[in-house]
């Protein structure tokens, strides 16, 4: 859903002020490609925010990775996320050549080579949320917010990917991991093992 909207839709100039139907638009680019970036690695809204395209490692035969840096870290460890879809890395690769490498990778809608102020940032990003929880019927996005991600990912790899291995990607120990990163409310899979004792 979120690939298929046009930032473009339903935008008009405003009637006054100093920002023009280009910012508009732009801030609308920014909150779906942040939402984008945050659903496919995990990072937390503060570090998608800062990054800049000199921490994004593109390439045409293998995956887009983004370094988190210490200083964008919110606990001051550097590590290596790759973005998980190519569709959403191919989108970065729009903002890169569009932007001529410069700037941050979702920065400032009125001026990329600028951040994007962090609390204008954060009320874009709930109200997109709000208008996809009504238009796609996700009761959840009406009050979670960007963090759903992390947890949503983590619980996906929850099967797949080593404990240890996932809290690095998410910047935390395994602890934290898992007691605030990992969602229990789906019993499917304790259900299906318990079948599974029953038929043997």
């Amino acid at each position: 859903r979120l690939l298929s909207l046009d930032p473009a839709a339903g935008q008009v100039k405003p009637s006054r002020g100093r920002w023009s139907l280009e910012d508009r638009v732009a801030k609308r680019r920014n909150v779906i490609d942040l939402t984008l970036l945050q659903a496919t690695t995990g990072l937390r809204i503060s570090e998608a925010n800062g990054l800049t395209w000199a921490e994004v490692e593109m390439s045409e035969d293998c995956w887009t990775h983004v370094r988190v840096t210490p200083e964008v870290s919110k606990t001051k460890r550097a590590r290596r996320v790759p973005v998980l879809d190519e569709r959403v890395a191919q989108r970065l690769q729009e903002r890169h050549d569009a932007a001529g490498g410069l700037g941050y990778v979702i920065g400032s809608p009125s001026d990329p080579t600028k951040p994007w102020d962090r609390d204008n940032a954060r009320k874009a990003v709930a109200d997109l949320y709000v208008e996809l929880a009504r238009s796609e019927s996700v009761e959840l996005l009406m009050t979670a917010r960007s963090h759903v991600w992390r947890v949503t990912l983590n619980t996906l790899l929850l099967d797949t990917v080593p404990e240890v291995i996932r809290a690095a990607h998410f910047g935390h120990d395994e602890a934290v991991n898992r007691t605030a990163y990992t969602d229990l409310t789906d019993t499917g899979a304790m259900v299906a093992a318990a079948r599974l004792l029953r038929s043997a």
